[in-house]
């Protein structure tokens, strides 16, 4: 009894030695498979360390079955492709933690970066998804490096038009036939041409040019003045600069005498000047009837038009004569029917007419040419009742003046159109623009459409030079715009 009672209390002393070292050992392994380490950012940019022992944090299953699944890791390789980031084969991918676990800890966080972990313990249900992603075969593009789009091998067609454009020379560009189009000469029209200057007088637009700016600064008025001023003389025996003529060879009255031109018509000034200069630079090359036509668009250019390129070449007249002014010159009160007449005898249509009308966009009329609207009481009715009021208030005398457009009367834009159709043009025979059935579709047109405007006028501008012009031996250059050459 003494014996068995001995070995009992011996069998009790080896479990009290032995079971803490047992339990300690086993805590500590437990501890080691559940501790965690994070590598990545949390929300308020605090970066958790870790190392080749790291344990990977999966997803939800819906979330993992996502973000694991074959199209979702193509997903991410390109994307880390094309952005520039790295990317390891071996995976590291992006999830949102929410809740961290560390023994009995709860650590809340989330994070913008994935993990890496070894020796992981998955469920059966990972287990079972990591081994069809080990079966099934990878992709080319899973397996694509960096530079990807160069190596991935490409289908016999996407072949064929690569391998005819591998042996064109890097200054394919330059041999290349260019196309019909290209070899197209500069527009010439009437006889005309664009680049007319460009060998015997270079800076001919450019002196032009800087004439305008000139006088522009002290004389504002003068980018309306010009371009009426060209109208004028290409309706009268076609674009020949004969109204800047201030006398003729048979001695008979100017066309700047005429009643449709006399105060109304200016800008002559500044011709000379011009011309003045041309001559010491480019003598007996440019003709008056050019500087003309450059300076109007210059004009409408510094007044807000897109730059349009305009034809030289015209030669200046001979005679200016009175009489050939009154048939050939619109007046306030014509019909819709006797424009249109008068602009098919120039070569120009209703368009054009409609077109050219905008040109009223500036300047100012002088109130001879409107106020007798107010004592018709017809003719009062197609007058929006303030512009009347303002009408009656301002022409205190005849040579009065109003502007065109007084919403923005020094800017080339469509607003003058939008007046039109509001009944608040100044001149009668603008305004029935407006009401003809066959002109009032036009001026709708351009009211809604001010780029499509703008186009046809430069395009409308270049007809107009065009009209009956003298070229190669006609006529001749002036070397001065005011008289004929001895």
């Amino acid at each position: 009894m003494a014996a068995k009672v001995g070995i009992f209390v011996a069998i009790l002393l080896v479990c009290a030695i032995l079971i803490p070292s047992l339990a300690s050992a086993f805590l500590e392994n437990d501890s080691r498979k559940t501790d965690v380490s994070i590598n990545g950012e949390n929300d308020h940019g605090t970066v958790v360390q870790g190392d080749d022992n790291d344990l990977v944090l999966h997803a939800s299953d819906d979330e993992t079955r996502k973000e694991r699944s074959l199209t979702g890791w193509k997903k991410l390789f390109m994307n880390h492709h094309k952005t520039g980031n790295k990317f390891h084969a071996r995976g590291s991918m992006a999830f949102g933690f929410h809740h961290l676990i560390k023994g009995s800890q709860k650590v809340v966080g989330a994070f913008a970066r994935g993990v890496t972990g070894h020796n992981v313990p998955q469920t059966a249900e990972q287990q079972q998804h990591q081994n069809i992603e080990q079966q099934q075969p990878h992709t080319k593009e899973e397996n694509v490096p960096q530079n990807a789009e160069q190596h991935v091998p490409q289908t016999a067609e996407q072949q064929q038009p690569q391998a005819n454009e591998q042996h064109v020379p890097q200054d394919v560009e330059q041999q290349v036939p260019q196309t019909a189009e290209e070899h197209v000469e500069p527009e010439v029209l009437g006889g005309l041409r664009e680049g007319f200057y460009q060998k015997t007088c270079p800076q001919a637009e450019e002196i032009i040019r800087n004439g305008l700016v000139r006088v522009m600064q002290n004389n504002s008025k003068i980018v309306a003045a010009i371009p009426r001023l060209f109208f004028h003389d290409c309706f009268v025996n076609g674009c020949d600069g004969s109204i800047l003529l201030d006398t003729t060879p048979s001695g008979a009255e100017i066309e700047k005498s005429a009643g449709q031109n006399g105060i109304t018509v200016q800008g002559y000034e500044l011709i000379d000047e011009i011309k003045l200069e041309l001559e010491k630079n480019c003598p007996g090359i440019v003709s008056c009837s050019d500087i003309l036509a450059y300076l109007s668009r210059d004009a409408f250019v510094a007044s807000g038009l897109p730059h349009y390129e305009v034809s030289g070449g015209r030669r200046d007249g001979m005679e200016s004569l009175e009489a050939n002014v009154a048939d050939n010159i619109p007046v306030p009160d014509d019909s819709v029917d006797l424009m249109i007449e008068l602009f098919n005898r120039k070569g120009l249509n209703a368009e054009d007419l409609v077109v050219l009308i905008g040109a009223h966009s500036i300047g100012v009329a002088h109130c001879f040419n409107f106020l007798y609207r107010m004592d018709d009481p017809e003719k009062a009715k197609m007058v929006e009742p303030r512009l009347g009021n303002v009408m009656r208030f301002t022409c205190t005398n005849q040579l009065s003046t109003l502007a065109f457009d007084a919403a923005t009367q020094y800017k080339m834009d469509s607003v003058y159109y939008k007046q039109l159709l509001m009944n608040r043009g100044l001149l009668e025979s603008d305004q029935i623009l407006a009401q003809d059935i066959r002109t009032r579709g036009l001026v709708q047109q351009f009211n809604n459409d001010e780029i499509g405007w703008f186009d046809k006028f430069g395009k409308a501008m270049n007809k107009l030079g065009a009209v009956e012009v003298l070229t190669g031996n006609q006529g001749q250059i002036r070397k001065q715009c005011r008289a004929v050459n001895a």
